[in-house]
């Protein structure tokens, strides 16, 4: 091939190609087209302004969750450190025995005293 040839074959390959990225370009989006990030931000912050109540109870449920994001692992865990019936049952017995203790003891110191009383 001579220089001129190539030099053909190279404006041909050149002109292909950028016809190609052209095509493309004009697919996309221009400038004008897209927003920025403010822009977004704004009609995000639009939109939820202008939100049904239902988000805006929503709002506060999150609030008086404490805006826990890992509520639910939080709640299951809180759940999972709770005494079981058998930790219920045998507390419930400690404090029946220590009770009945308390009892007989005030019992005791009753009668002591009223025996103290009679005797003198």
């Amino acid at each position: 091939m001579s220089f001129d040839e190539n030099l053909t074959a190279l404006r041909h390959a050149v002109t292909h190609t950028l016809g190609v990225i052209d095509g493309k370009l004009r697919g996309k989006a221009n400038k004008a087209d897209v927003l920025t990030t403010e822009q977004v931000d704004q009609r995000i912050k639009t939109l939820i302004g202008s939100a049904p109540e239902t988000l805006d109870t929503l709002a506060e449920i999150a609030e008086a969750l404490g805006n826990n994001p890992n509520f639910a692992a939080t709640i299951t865990e809180q759940l999972g450190s709770k005494a079981t019936k058998a930790r219920v049952n045998e507390l419930e017995t400690q404090l029946s025995d220590a009770l009945t203790a308390l009892t007989d003891a005030f019992t005791q110191g009753a009668a002591t005293i009223q025996n103290a009383q009679e005797v003198s």
